[in-house]
């Protein structure tokens, strides 16, 4: 009986664990952000822009943590942004300013403060 008891109290204990993780919701590039909200989504956007936005959402946050946007230009990483996020919900960003150097293909990685990767985006910056 106390096998069958163990066995019950580690399934559930995992699926705690399992149900308390940083939850990802939601991750978009954009031109800007307003209100909190990203505004004009796309994977396409012009150098006439000046700047390109990462917006992330998360409806899980068990414990105060840190993300990482890395963003990445032509496969070289050009700059990481430490952030913190609290429970229970939160949203953030990050923003690069755009040159005329800043042309061709772009990818911000999301990682979670251990560093495994979330989610990466992939965008174009374009005349």
């Amino acid at each position: 009986m106390a096998a069958v008891f163990l066995f019950m109290w580690s399934a559930w204990s995992r699926d705690l664990s399992a149900a308390d993780e940083l939850k990802l919701v939601r991750a978009v590039m954009c031109e800007t952000i307003q209100e909190y909200a990203p505004v004009f989504p796309a994977v396409v956007f012009s150098i006439e822009r000046g700047r390109v936005s990462c917006f992330t959402e998360f409806d899980l946050v068990p414990e105060k943590t840190y993300i990482h946007h890395k963003w990445y230009r032509r496969d070289n990483l050009v700059t990481v942004k430490r952030l913190t996020i609290n429970p229970p919900r939160w949203s953030s960003f990050t923003s690069v300013q755009l040159r005329d150097a800043d042309k061709g293909p772009w990818r911000v990685e999301i990682t979670d403060g251990n560093d495994n990767l979330m989610r990466t985006l992939r965008f174009s910056i374009t005349d």
